[in-house]
């Protein structure tokens, strides 16, 4: 080997050091920022005239375990999901309380059939009759109250599809910008470790607002989908469009998240939105909610429907004591206990509670307690409801306003039971990402001790070179 050879060799086993160096205090800097992962300096041999040479310096790439990365992602969607599933959950519970509860639906139908039973032993008391308004106004008012807050948790959830579908746009734009600054880097086979790190970043934070899929090209750019492999990133990013709705009521139809990709008209795309935070809000706003909401309407209802018209013996007894903004008994349950209120006809003569107001029946005197008790008998036999997912359709009101109550604190704990569990699985996911594709700094403290020594090493080659050299020109002087 030639003086001027064992130079150039030791030259770049210099660089070939430093560069190594350079990644590896990188590394070491930035073992603890979330999303960075272990960068390696690659390095071959160059051969010249069939022998090794100097040190060629490739571009510096990352370890990833890419599989393992989306099973975080998918996971990552999943928990986003029930999280805010749960969160609106513990908020509807705590609307609709525990059957025992004094201010539950359920305890007040049970005041409302004590009452009842106080005006059977004194049907002629005003002061009775003033309470079993007061309870039924109470019922009333509870089924209104409950009504307008699972409008409310829709209307919210509405609101916050606005907010994800924002997110969503900005995360695809900064994918769509890092896809072109990686694409034009890999044309010239410069280093993208850095860019993909961060790119890696907002698909994580796209993932956290839904389900997405994603493959990767030879150019190093990748491709985004929705779950239901509709595009949201090829070549350019889609643009996802929604408008909330001013006014959310029992009867309204919401509106559905639009993708423009721009050649082809706005589509509605709520079926491929199955998880992520956009994914819970839509399951929540358009099925969850709107089944409580028809639970709740299926019981004011049959409320409403008992309190029609009261069988005594062989007669009827009308008494409507519960109706509608319209002042009638509704032919449909569908929106009814947002706006169920005490007749006001029986309000203003509170005597029909003991006489009734048309029909067969007629009460021999105001010590009459025909009515109220049967009225109690009614509390006490099974009536049919409205069929509704989740409850018994056949029921005593009492039982069913109590398995009502029952259910939205079983359907709470049952998804925090799944939260639990699919965060431990993801945080599993995430501590193996870590392991596999994080920085072990032992291990980069180890490489910098051998590189540090390459570097000694190289120094002295070159530095016995330089001797040579100098004693070679003093020769020739």
């Amino acid at each position: 080997m030639s003086l001027l050879s064992a130079l150039n060799t030791a030259t770049s086993g210099l660089a070939a050091a430093q560069a190594g160096i350079d990644v590896a205090s990188r590394n070491i800097t930035n073992a603890n920022v979330d999303g960075y992962t272990k960068k390696t300096q690659n390095q071959t041999t160059r051969i010249v005239d069939g022998q090794s040479s100097t040190v060629r310096l490739e571009a510096v790439t990352r370890e990833v375990n890419a599989q393992l990365q989306i099973d975080v992602r998918n996971q990552t969607s999943t928990v986003e999901s029930l999280t805010v599933i749960d969160d609106f959950l513990g908020r509807l519970e705590l609307e609709f309380g525990r059957p025992e509860d004094n201010v539950s639906i359920s305890a007040k139908i049970t005041d409302l059939k004590r009452s009842f039973q106080v005006l059977a032993t004194n049907p002629d008391s005003a002061t009775a009759q003033s309470d079993v308004l007061r309870q039924a106004t109470a019922v009333a008012e509870a089924f209104q109250s409950l009504s307008g807050a699972i409008q409310t948790l829709r209307a919210e959830a509405d609101v916050r599809i606005e907010e994800s579908v924002s997110n969503i746009n900005a995360a695809l734009e900064n994918i769509e910008k890092l896809n072109g600054e990686i694409g034009a880097r890999s044309v010239v086979g410069a280093s993208t470790a850095d860019l993909e790190d961060e790119r890696d970043m907002w698909v994580g934070k796209l993932s956290e607002e839904m389900d997405i899929k994603t493959f990767r090209r030879d150019d190093g750019t990748i491709a985004v989908l929705t779950g239901g492999s509709d595009f949201l990133l090829d070549q350019t990013a889609v643009t996802l469009t929604f408008t909330p709705t001013n006014t959310v009521g029992p009867d309204t139809a919401l509106n559905s998240v639009f993708l423009d990709n721009g050649f082809n008209a706005p589509f509605a795309i709520n079926a491929d939105l199955n998880s992520g935070k956009i994914g819970g809000l839509l399951e929540l706003r358009d099925t969850i909610l709107p089944l409580a909401q028809d639970q709740l309407d299926s019981l004011a209802f049959e409320l409403a429907q008992q309190f029609d018209t009261i069988t005594v013996g062989a007669n009827a007894a009308n008494i409507d004591l519960f109706v509608d903004a319209t002042n009638v008994v509704p032919a449909g349950d569908q929106g009814f206990s947002a706006q169920i209120r005490v007749n006001p006809t029986v309000t203003a003569t509170p005597s029909i509670l003991r006489d009734g107001n048309g029909g067969t029946f007629a009460a021999s005197g105001v010590s009459d307690s025909a009515l109220p008790l049967a009225i109690i008998d009614m509390f006490d036999t099974a009536q049919t409801f409205v069929a509704v997912t989740g409850l018994n359709g056949t029921a005593t009101l009492e039982n069913f306003a109590a398995e009502l109550v029952s259910y939205q604190a079983n359907q709470k704990a049952d998804y925090e039971s799944q939260l639990g569990f699919q965060d431990q699985v993801r945080n599993l996911l995430q501590e193996r990402l870590r392991d596999e594709s994080g920085v072990n700094v032992d291990e980069e403290l180890a490489s910098l001790i051998q590189l540090e020594s390459a570097f000694t090493a190289s120094a002295r080659v070159l530095t016995t070179v330089q001797d040579a050299l100098d004693e070679l020109l003093a020769v020739i002087r």
